[in-house]
């Protein structure tokens, strides 16, 4: 398993995490921690695009205490596919790591 990427995004602000490469498949685990000192909200979508539909939401405004994390593990996908993340507070740290293999 190798980081397959990482993020900081500003407040309110979508950001692509993590793109399958073309010719590829992965599975991946997610985690996004709260470093402030504040609660804050986090949203993780799987989609096609930048602009995640709502129904490829898979976290939706979770509320996360201050040095809470949130995990989601094993999650498969496709060439071309994405996840996508966002939180309301710019002290939201995501991770993804995971293995990539030829599709």
């Amino acid at each position: 398993m190798s980081i397959l990427g990482t993020a900081l995004p500003a407040a309110n602000t979508l950001a692509i995490l993590y793109e399958v490469p073309t010719g590829r498949r992965a599975v991946v685990n997610v985690a996004a921690c709260n470093q402030g000192s504040a609660a804050a909200k986090v949203r993780v979508a799987l989609s096609a695009s930048a602009t995640p539909a709502g129904s490829e939401f898979i976290e939706y405004d979770v509320s996360l205490a201050s040095a809470e994390v949130l995990e989601r593990t094993a999650l498969s996908l496709a060439a071309g596919q994405k996840i996508v993340v966002q939180a309301n507070a710019a002290t939201v740290s995501f991770n993804t790591w995971g293995i990539e293999e030829v599709a």
